[in-house]
Formats: structure tokens, sequence, C-alpha cells
């Protein structure tokens, strides 16, 4: 490569041109990384600065100061300070050495002295590049293999963890599950037989509750407390809690049907029984709020039962006198009408006739008078509309019976005659109904 200000042969890559200082221009080359390049035997020698600095001189006597400006030469000094190119010391230029060493293996020289440690690539051989992958192939294998040894080497410990990990959760089905491939795997599967079995025992407790067999619940959890040791594992917590449920649950169960009885009992008006099972009850310290309450309200239904009872029976003795006084009354008047048919002519059978019958329809309304007062609304009204569908029914039947009298004594003592006979029937249909 030429120097395109002195035109000088550049033996060496770099920023500036080593016989003049201009300023080198090559493509792909920086200044940190500038080589020598390989040099022709002829110029192994060291270079000859001498023409060098004959140049320099030269050029800078020839060149003669233009406003300050040196053309030419682009070392001349345009500073004042800058002393001439003559008095300049001689450029120092390290001398350029080759390596030794054959043409097929170049080796690269800096300034100074080959690195020792710079050494030839070389390709690698066959034997080589097969010996490597034989290298790489086992030690894959090896990874491999210690992989799956650790693996199934870890197995009975993940068993284990998954185990606690459930028992933390309260997820004793799976933590028994758990146990049975955790033995499966182990060396000596007796080690999980005691958990195996607490667990078992736990769940079966649990269906006993869940099928509402209280007692062997209560049994099996009881059991179940003294035979875990750690009181603060999850087991013995869970175990605390169900045996709560299946006491909580039991006592329910025979409040319930003690509860029942009671209400029974008051339903067939056993009072005496109802109480006594109330006050059994009431005696029970284990009574939740709710169940109290319930106790409590179930007493007021029989206090009103009671009083009802009480209220009731009163009533009946009242109308059993009522009703034995309004026999006694009806008695009396068929006493009375005996006289009737010892009467010695028509006008005293038609006299005696006509005063029973108004006796006896005296009785009559005052039987109606009682029973509005022992019939509800609905029955007195039922009642009523028959009585006076009753009285046309007698007072029709009295005239026609007067009709088939020839005469007016005889026709007044038909017509009384029914009416008695009808009303007296009427009274004794009524002291049925009392």
């Amino acid at each position: 490569m030429l120097c395109k200000n002195c035109g000088r042969e550049l033996p060496i890559s770099g920023k500036f041109c080593p016989f003049c200082g201009a300023t080198v221009e090559q493509a792909g080359a920086d200044d940190e990384t500038a080589v020598f390049t390989t040099l022709p035997d002829d110029l192994n020698a060291p270079i000859d600065l001498s023409a060098f600095d004959a140049a320099m001189q030269d050029g800078h006597h020839a060149a003669g100061p233009a406003d300050g400006v040196t053309t030419g030469d682009p070392l001349a000094a345009t500073d004042p300070r800058i002393p001439p190119a003559g008095q300049m010391p001689p450029i120092d230029s390290p001398r350029v050495q080759r390596s030794t060493g054959t043409p097929e293996s170049p080796r690269t020289t800096y300034f100074g002295t080959p690195d020792p440690d710079d050494r030839p690539y070389k390709k690698p051989s066959r034997g080589k590049k097969a010996g490597v992958i034989a290298l790489v192939v086992v030690l894959v294998a090896a990874l491999i293999g210690g992989g799956i040894w650790f693996f199934m080497s870890r197995r009975p410990d993940e068993n284990q963890t998954l185990i606690e990990q459930y028992m933390k959760r309260g997820d004793f089905e799976n933590a028994l599950e758990a146990c049975y491939a955790a033995q499966a795997d182990a060396k000596d599967p007796a080690v999980f037989e005691a958990t195996i079995h607490l667990l078992e025992d736990f769940l079966t407790a649990k269906e006993y509750v869940e099928n509402e067999q209280y007692t062997e619940a209560i049994a099996s959890l009881k059991q179940l407390q003294n035979r875990v040791t750690d009181t603060a594992s999850p087991l013995y917590k869970a175990i605390e809690d169900l045996l709560t449920q299946a006491q909580a649950a039991q006592s329910d169960s025979e409040f319930a049907a003690d509860f029942a009885e009671a209400q029974n009992y008051l339903a067939d008006k056993k009072f005496d029984a109802c109480a006594g099972k109330l006050d059994s009850l009431a005696a029970d310290d284990t009574l939740t709020g709710d169940q109290k309450k319930q106790v409590e309200e179930l007493r007021k239904k029989l206090e009103e039962a009671q009083a009802a009872a009480q209220q009731e029976e009163k009533d009946n003795q009242q109308k059993s006198e009522r009703r034995q006084e309004f026999s006694s009354k009806i008695d009396a008047l068929e006493q009375s009408d005996l006289q009737i048919s010892s009467a010695g002519t028509a006008e005293d059978e038609l006299a005696l006739t006509a005063g029973s019958f108004e006796q006896w329809d005296s009785l009559l309304m005052d039987m109606y008078d009682y029973l509005s007062t022992i019939l509800n609304a609905d029955q007195y009204a039922a009642e009523e509309s028959s009585f006076d569908q009753w009285v046309k029914e007698r007072d029709a039947g009295a005239a026609h019976a007067a009709k088939e009298s020839s005469d007016e004594t005889a026709a007044q003592l038909a017509s009384y005659s029914f009416k008695q006979s009808y009303t007296k029937a009427r009274c004794y249909k009524l002291l049925e109904m009392m």
C-alpha cells in the first residue's frame, strides 16, 4: 500500500505514514488493532531513517511560510512554539521483526517479541472427535441414570410429605390413601400401620356420626383420644371436634325424642304425663337456649290446655246440671199430662190439653235459650232455622187436625192435642242435644 502524500510504500498498517506523518485512510483497520504485515526478506533489516530525516528537512526549508500555514508537509509547525524540523529529535521507530517459523504456520508479530502462548490453530483429528462424542454420551447416560435413581430413592419421602400435607389440611381420606401408597413403597411397611389404623378408625367414627349412630361414634372417638399421643396434632383436634359434634347431635336426638313424647301426651290430654316429661327436660343442664325455649313454649300450651280442660269440665258439669233440670221438668209435665186422660168432659179435656201445651211450649223456649249459650254461632243459627221450619209444620198440622173435627170444641181439642204432642217431641230432641 502506498502513502497518498509521499508516495512511499507503507510497510505497516496504521493511522499515520511513518515517512511523512500523513493520515492513512485504510478501510477495515483501526489504531488499536493495527498490525505489521508480512514483509519481504530483503526488508527484514532495520529501516534506514536517514533518508526520511533528510526529506523532512528539505521539505521544511523549501516551503516558505504563508500566513502561518505550511503546505506540503503536514507536520510543519503552524505554532511558533513548535521548533523547526531540524531541531526535532529523530523518530525512534522500533525495528520490525519477523517470527521464525515455517510458511505453513505463520504467526502474528506485534512491535516486540511474539506471544509464547500464541499457537497456530490445528484442525482436530477424527479420533479426537469420536472420543469427545463418546465422552458426552457417557455423561448424558450417567445423568439420566442418576436422575432415575434419585427419583426412585425419593419416592418414600415424597409419600411422607403428602401424608403430612394432607394431615395438616384435615384431609384424612387422602392422607389414608397416601399412607397406603407409602406403605407399599416402604422397606418396612410396619412403620405406617399405626397411622393407618388411627385414620381408618377415625373415618369409621365419622361414618357413625353421619348415620346418626351417636352412641357408637362417641365410644370410638373416646378410644381414639387415648391412642393419639400428640394432642397438638391436626388429627387429635379433628377427633375432639367430631366428638363434640357427636355428643351435641346425640343430645339433640334425645331431646327431640323426649320432646315429641311430651307433645303426644299433650295431644292425648295426658296432662300429668306431659308435665312430668317437661320437668325432666327442664332439669337437663345440657339443653341449648333454643331447646329451653321449646320446653317453655310447650309448657305454656300445657297450662292453656289444662285451663281449657278445667273449664270444659266445669261447663260439662253445668250442662249436666241444666240437662237434669230440663229432664226433671219434662218428667213433671209428663206426670201432669196423666190428668188429661181422666177428664170427665170434653171441655175439661180441652182445658187440660191447652194448659199442657202452654207448659211444654214454655219449656221448649227455655231449652232454646240455654242452647244459645252452649252452641257456637253456626250451630245455633242452624238450629234456629230448623226451629222456624218446625213451627210452620206444627201450626199446619194443628190446622189440618182441626178441620177433621165436627164441632168447635172438638176442633180446638184436636188442634191443641196436635200442638202439645208436637212440642213435647221437640223438647225431648233438644234434651238429647244437651
